[in-house]
């Protein structure tokens, strides 16, 4: 026995060497992908681009965009001009683009705008929107919000959480949306108590 002793061990080491190296170790990170809302918008509309997969923490970038600490699993963007603007998403070391297609203008004859149609915030500070045309009477609403008072040319709305925020105001059948990027503080930001999302018109 003393003398397979040794051959034994060896076919063990054998063994063991091989199933160790046929383990594989499976990218478990999903692809990042960047799409978009539709596939072009008016100048000045609102586009929003959605990110899926990698780690599920984002960061946005791109064209013509002024954005720092951007993060969430949406984002918004609006230009001034036509054209193909690119917009980058980055998560767990993975890189995905959008095109955003601005392809053509609004009239203004009689349209209902809200404006501006995209804005970013810190969390906790204002976002200020206005409205023009329909016929001169705005109602608004957001699901993000709890609204003191709804009507008014203008709006104010300070949010509690970070994300894409929409609001939309309606007159005389109507609708127009606007969207606020909110982002997190660079300083930590209490969760408890938490402060409700609040918003209110001004103005006739």
């Amino acid at each position: 026995m003393k003398k397979y002793l040794p051959m034994l061990l060896m076919a063990i080491i054998m063994v063991l060497g091989m199933s160790f190296g046929t383990l594989s170790f499976a990218q478990t990170t999903p692809t990042l992908s960047c799409s978009t809302g539709s596939s072009s918008v008016n100048v000045n509309e609102v586009m929003v681009l959605t990110a899926s997969g990698g780690t599920g923490t984002y960061f946005w970038s791109g064209q013509d965009l002024n954005v720092t600490n951007s993060s969430g699993t949406q984002f918004a963007v609006s230009y001034p001009n036509t054209g193909t603007f690119q917009v980058n998403v980055s998560s767990g070391g993975q890189t995905a683009m959008c095109n955003v297609i601005v392809s053509g203008t609004q009239s203004s004859s009689g349209n209902l705008s809200c404006s501006p149609a995209v804005q970013s915030v810190m969390l906790g500070q204002n976002a200020t929107f206005s409205a023009s045309g329909g016929n001169g009477e705005y109602s608004w609403s957001s699901p993000d919000l709890t609204i003191a008072n709804p009507n008014g040319s203008g709006f104010t709305a300070n949010y509690a959480s970070i994300g894409l925020k929409t609001l939309s105001v309606t007159s005389n059948g109507l609708i127009a949306t606007c969207a606020t990027n909110v982002f997190s503080n660079v300083v930590s930001v209490p969760t408890t108590p938490g402060f409700p999302n609040t918003g209110g018109g001004y103005g006739q």
